[in-house]
């Protein structure tokens, strides 16, 4: 049923909406008994929208929950999201996030900074699971348990508790209506945070389906952000305004504090005594600096020695990038002698190095912070280098200049690329022992017959089995030979924009096979996401996977395939493969993505490797996870398409 259909339906009945009755300002009864608040205005505009008639019902928070449980109620204007609370009901999108803070007099400001420090004090708080098991886990605390913030804060208002947990807009909004806003302090502790929602019955997915959508459009608006700060920008420019005047009157105390520090000054002066006592201080002060002198140049001595004797190249700047310091290391990675080190600007590689972060900067548009890799052909030789370049901060954090740290890495690269030989030898080696077992079975098949030829070549029955079985081998031997043609020089990929819908296209292929087992398949799949991908290529991975899923349920006694395509992030999509088959051990797992590894009876055990080797191909990743006799979840991460006003504004920065 489309959102217009449900809308038709909805228009005709008159909802009931629960709502706490004393939440302020998020919910609760205004001095006519109508439910007002911010969750009330939100539901408000949310029937607007879309035509609606909402009834708002004043109830307690268990009470509203019962009667939703029940059907009374068709939706709560505001709920804690929990895990134990989604069991039962349905949430709609968060659009606050709740928390709770410590609620003391004032004279317990001292003695009580966080929830530590509560231990074997009398605490009161409204009947909210999360926080309870946090302070059950608080041992010799003694609690008590209300039903909202009004029944609490009266009793931490009647001396009948040391401490209130609950939400400070709350407890702000009911102390300045009682006049203690001085009396009592709220401790900016966040406990428990969760998201704050509209929660349906579960299965009420029309009601679920309107809100959320609402709230969609409502937050691209900037209209529900803009309600909350109507109800809680008061509170916060009241704050400010108390923080401005604890300000002033700190900056008063301070210069009274100065003015007196002054006049003991003066009329200490006054006390001084002869010159020759001045004489003598000033002969110690002397001594003492030349031993500060001292130290300094030891320190300065001191840091030489570890700069010069670690590995790293360090080079300093000041806030003009003027060269002021520079290590040994650094002009070895630089090939300059040491009497050339201010002159810096004379190494092609310290030139070709800092055109590199000034490319990088004007690409990015990024802070003077960078960790990069510069990769150069200095007199024939590769040379691998690693910098950084960092802000440096005098004692006043005050910007100074900046700090240019490299290493050499050329030597640790041509060990990798040893190692990754080494890999790809014996790789190698896997794959011709693979090659020859598969081979062999069906050579020694056709040399069987070849020798049975001028023995049995008149009978009849040996030319059938001849003719049946022999076309087979060879067949078998072409699809191995061009299996490992494919998994050696996978052709290059054809990168372009492909929609989920497009991938898909496929299924209809394997939807036959499917209803023949009995096979109950389920597809999620966001219509707006774009890939950048090859489409032949990743059809090819798609088919394959299904098909292995399709062989694992077909001896299972639930046979089910779910795939999902969904957007992972702005640069990523995802698309999951799930099944109820046999599952794998961890042991199969190790070894799925070897060349002419597998566990079925027929196949040659390239289909993976190959599904894998185009997926990395496409800049993308595969991941497996499977719970024997349960089932197998592949997950392939593939790149999104961006927008031509993004790949513009790229080139534009001299990418």
């Amino acid at each position: 049923m489309s959102l217009s259909q449900r809308l038709v339906i909805a228009e005709d009945k008159i909802y009931k909406i629960a709502g706490e009755w004393a939440l302020p300002p998020f919910s609760y009864k205004d001095q006519q008994g109508s439910l007002t608040g911010i969750n009330i205005e939100l539901m408000k505009k949310i029937a607007d929208e879309n035509g609606l008639t909402f009834k708002y019902i004043p109830m307690e928070i268990h009470e509203a929950e019962q009667a939703l449980r029940d059907g009374e109620v068709d939706a709560i204007a505001g709920v804690t999201y929990s895990t134990e609370k989604d069991k039962v009901f349905d949430f709609s999108q968060p659009y606050f996030t709740m928390s709770d803070s410590l609620i003391i007099p004032m004279e317990s400001s001292d003695k009580i900074k966080s929830i530590e420090d509560i231990r074997d004090m009398h605490i009161v708080l409204q009947d909210n699971p999360p926080a309870l098991s946090t302070l059950l886990n608080l041992r010799n605390t003694n609690l008590t348990v209300v039903t909202n913030h009004y029944s609490g804060l009266l009793m931490l208002l009647n001396d009948r508790s040391e401490v209130f947990i609950g939400n400070k807009f709350t407890a702000s909004f009911f102390l300045k209506e009682f006049g203690q806003e001085e009396n009592y302090l709220i401790l900016d502790e966040v406990i428990n945070p969760a998201d704050y929602a509209i929660a349906v019955k579960e299965g009420n997915e029309d009601l679920l389906l309107i809100i959320n959508q609402t709230l969609t459009k409502l937050n691209a608006k900037g209209e529900v952000s803009k309600l909350i700060d109507e109800w809680v920008r008061p509170e916060t420019e009241a704050k400010i305004a108390r923080l401005e005047y604890f300000i002033f009157l700190l900056f008063i105390f301070l210069l009274i504090g100065a003015l007196i520090l002054i006049f003991i000054y003066i009329w200490n002066q006054r006390l001084k005594e002869a010159v020759n006592i001045h004489t003598k201080d000033l002969q110690l002060l002397n001594e003492d600096l030349q031993k500060q002198r001292q130290r300094t140049a030891d320190s300065h001595a001191f840091k030489d020695q570890i700069l010069n004797n670690i590995d790293t190249g360090i080079v300093t700047f000041d806030i003009d990038f003027k060269i002021t310091s520079c290590n040994k290391w650094a002009l070895e990675i630089l090939e300059l002698r040491a009497h050339t080190k201010f002159n810096l600007q004379h190494s092609p590689i310290f030139v070709k190095l800092f055109e590199h972060y000034r490319y990088g900067q004007a690409l990015h548009q990024e802070s003077a912070e960078y960790n990069r890799s510069l990769e150069i052909i200095n007199n024939g030789e590769r040379k691998v280098i690693y910098y950084s370049l960092n802000k440096m901060f005098n004692s006043l954090e005050n910007q100074a200049g900046y700090l240019l740290s490299m290493n050499d890495e050329t030597e640790k690269k041509k060990l990798e690329q040893k190692l990754i030989t080494q890999e790809k030898l014996h790789a190698l080696g896997q794959l011709v022992a693979g090659v020859a077992h598969e081979i062999r079975n069906p050579l020694t098949s056709i040399k069987t017959f070849i020798d049975l030829i001028p023995r049995k070549y008149d009978q009849p029955n040996f030319q059938k089995v001849l003719m049946e079985h022999l076309p087979e081998e060879v067949n078998r031997l072409n699809r191995i030979v061009t299996d490992l043609i494919d998994y050696a020089r996978p052709s290059l990929p054809n990168i372009q924009p492909c929609t989920a819908i497009e991938l898909t296209s496929l299924l209809a292929i394997l939807q036959v096979t499917m209803d023949e087992n009995r096979i109950e398949f389920e597809q999620h799949i966001e219509s707006d996401l774009v890939f950048n991908i090859d489409p032949q290529q990743i059809r090819q991975v798609l088919l394959n996977l299904l098909l292995n899923a399709i062989q694992a349920v077909e001896e299972t006694e639930v046979k089910k395939i779910k795939i999902i395509m969904k957007k992972e992030d702005f640069k990523k999509g995802r698309i999951v493969i799930r099944d109820t088959g046999k599952g794998m051990e961890q042991e199969e797992l190790n070894h799925i993505f070897e060349p002419f590894y597998t566990t079925k009876g027929k196949g040659v055990g390239l289909g993976l490797t190959l599904s894998y080797n185009l997926i990395k191909e496409n800049n993308g990743d595969i991941q497996v996870s499977s719970i024997p006799n349960t089932g197998t979840t592949f997950t392939v991460v593939l790149p999104l398409y961006q927008k031509e006003e993004i790949q513009n504004e790229a080139k534009s920065t001299g990418y």
